[in-house]
């Protein structure tokens, strides 16, 4: 018997029986991420489970990235299922959702995984590797996701003719890139290095002002000015500007109706 289908057969209060099948499948989530407390007194199954589940959350993100990509030609086929003709609406959000799904492959994946199992953990763990998959993961994923619900609500709020798709088109690349930039200039090189030198000296080494001001460190640190001033100035300001600005542009409540595409209704929320 599966753990999901042990827990809907348990015998429970009406209340509790929908709420306890989505504990116990949600619980299990946990271990994916037992590779960030594996050195803080848990016990040794921590450093077995949790490996296993690390590793093997590769295959879930390919299998989401797969299935977002397919789903991208879904409103287009509604529309022309009733004889509608019209772009896609939420294509800027979509667009933070493929970065989103980028992201969660290399950020969480791949440079997870790098980190993810625990006799390489030891010795990379603290290291700018660990700095390099959090920046991926963190900003990669769930920073695209946030700014993707906010796009996403905020195409029914705004007025269609304030709406700007190629700033927004502008403030993803440069969100993304900068933050690849970040990632190859400087994280990851950077992470590397660490790792050479704890395998040589110690991480006490690794971490040491010796280290951290050397002359690697310090010029790579630098370097990464190139991501991080076009991650700000790009991304980050620009966005912030047209959020603000359209606070100015919402549509008015008698405006949200049904419009007619080529003589047949059809429910436009934009």
């Amino acid at each position: 018997m599966s753990w999901s289908s042990w827990a809907s057969s348990a015998t429970l209060p009406p209340r509790a029986s929908s709420i306890w099948p989505r504990c116990c499948s949600s619980a299990p989530g946990l271990l994916g991420i037992s590779h960030n407390f594996y050195w803080n007194a848990k016990p040794e199954a921590t450093l077995a489970i949790g490996s296993i589940f690390s590793t093997l959350q590769v295959v879930p993100l390919i299998l989401l990235t797969l299935e977002a990509w397919q789903f991208r030609s879904t409103p287009q086929r509604a529309l022309e299922g009733v004889g509608g003709r019209a772009a896609f609406g939420q294509a800027e959000a979509f667009l933070f959702l493929i970065g989103v799904n980028f992201w969660n492959f290399f950020g969480a994946g791949v440079f997870g995984f790098i980190i993810n199992l625990p006799i390489v953990n030891y010795y990379e763990h603290g290291t700018y590797l660990t700095v390099n998959h959090g920046h991926a993961a963190l900003m990669g994923v769930y920073g695209n996701l946030a700014i993707a619900a906010v796009l996403f609500c905020s195409r029914y709020l705004i007025a269609p003719q304030a709406w700007d798709a190629r700033l927004l088109r502008r403030i993803f690349w440069s969100l993304n890139l900068g933050l690849m930039l970040m990632v190859a200039i400087d994280l990851f090189p950077v992470g590397i290095a660490q790792l050479n030198d704890v395998l040589a000296h110690g991480l006490w080494h690794a971490r040491s002002q010796a280290f951290v001001q050397g002359d690697l460190f310090q010029t790579l640190t630098w370097a990464r000015i190139i991501g991080g001033a076009l991650f700000v100035l790009g991304g980050v300001l620009p966005l912030a500007w047209f959020m603000a600005t359209r606070a100015y542009s919402l549509k008015k409540i008698e405006s949200v109706g049904l419009q007619r595409i080529e003589g047949k209704p059809v429910q436009a929320p934009y």
